[in-house]
């Protein structure tokens, strides 16, 4: 599949067999309020990055749970959007859903999906950050609206999304033997 061609959520049948996979792309509402109902308390959000400049703002964070980084998303805010609604580089360390829906009056687009390649800036900062080789993973992306203006989301899906990490119990080491 092409780097550049995004699709609708219908046609992911088609290009994407694992289930699991898919029902995280999927998923409607708040992907954050998914991972904290998967994750419970080993879920965590990290900023990254925020950065401001003339272009105008840009937020990237990544979500994991059991310490592993299961999404990286980039929200690119221009400056006229920042400038009618400065707030938005102000969320800190609350998800950019939460404080959305908190604000109320925003529409977001239909979710459009592809799988990008590392020639991907936004796939490249994601396995970079995961410490991961080269590969193609899924992202989606979305653009949300308030009044006349509009920014941007890419939400990139890491290889383990929805697979929690087993829990290691510590053992003993039973080759040494007191005597």
């Amino acid at each position: 599949m092409s780097a550049q061609m995004w699709l609708p959520g219908t046609a992911l049948n088609c290009y994407e067999s694992d289930a699991l996979l898919r029902s995280w792309l999927l998923t409607p509402g708040l992907l954050t309020q998914r991972m904290r109902d998967t994750c419970g308390a080993r879920f965590v959000m990290n900023v990254l990055r925020e950065s401001r400049d003339s272009q105008g703002f840009v937020r990237e964070i990544e979500l994991c749970c059991d310490g592993q980084s299961w999404v990286f998303a980039q929200t690119t805010i221009p400056a006229a959007t920042l400038a009618a609604q400065p707030w938005l580089a102000a969320i800190g360390q609350t998800s950019l859903g939460e404080a959305l829906a908190a604000h109320g009056n925003v529409q977001r687009s239909e979710f459009e999906y592809a799988k990008l390649y590392d020639d991907s800036a936004v796939v490249a900062k994601a396995l970079q950050r995961a410490g991961l080789h080269a590969q193609a993973l899924w992202a989606r992306r979305s653009e949300f609206r308030i009044g006349e203006r509009s920014f941007t989301l890419h939400e990139v899906f890491l290889p383990n999304v929805g697979v929690p990490s087993k829990d290691v119990s510590p053992t003993l080491d039973h080759t040494a033997v007191n005597s």
